[in-house]
């Protein structure tokens, strides 16, 4: 297989300035909108065959823009491989999502349209291995299901990561009050250690 040569640098600077114009797009426009290649192409200022010829189709953009918006927001994605009580994984996996901008629904988009990738829990294995661990030191609740104990806590994030102004406006509540506040709550819930008692010990 070929590889594909290095963009030249007017070539990035196009590419980040649709990448930027996607991400905008979502912000004013939210996700049930869609994007619109031509509408993408006007608010960056370029050509919409420069759009397909760096990025092939809607789902290459949106994928880029993905990329592009963890890249500049420095965010980490990997799995904290030390062993952690599970609500303290639930918070910090809601941390990641919150500081990742609009990746969850740019993600949520190319899955509504069809898309398998990018996926959803892309360190699906690696957690399921720790969850297991993690059970072992009493840190995980006792349950023979770690895949639907995994899907679960993950539904609980996402759900909230997507909707948390609309929680926040419903409740009358400022957005990073309730952050704290549902990060307190989801701890104490998805937390099977008794408070005061240090993990790993009787």
């Amino acid at each position: 297989m070929p590889v594909k040569p290095p963009m030249r640098q007017d070539q990035t600077d196009t590419a980040a300035k649709v990448e930027e114009a996607v991400l905008a797009m979502i912000e004013e426009q939210g996700v049930l909108n869609g994007i619109n290649l031509n509408e993408v192409a006007k608010a960056a200022g370029v050509n919409r065959t420069l759009v397909y010829h760096h990025f092939g189709s809607r789902r290459g953009l949106l994928r880029s823009a993905i990329k592009h918006e963890l890249r500049k927001r420095q965010v980490q994605t990997k799995t904290p491989s030390e062993p952690m009580r599970l609500g303290a994984r639930v918070v910090h996996g809601l941390r990641a999502i919150l500081e990742g901008g609009s990746w969850l629904r740019l993600t949520t988009l190319l899955h509504m349209d069809g898309s398998t990738a990018p996926r959803l829990m892309p360190n699906a294995d690696t957690t399921l291995l720790q969850l297991e661990r993690d059970r072992a030191l009493g840190l995980v609740p006792d349950t023979d299901d770690l895949p639907a104990l995994h899907a679960s806590y993950a539904a609980t994030v996402y759900g909230y990561a997507l909707f948390r102004e609309i929680f926040a406006r419903d409740l009358e509540i400022e957005v990073e009050e309730l952050d704290a506040r549902v990060s307190a709550q989801l701890e104490r819930l998805f937390d099977p250690v008794t408070q005061g008692e240090t993990p790993g010990t009787e």
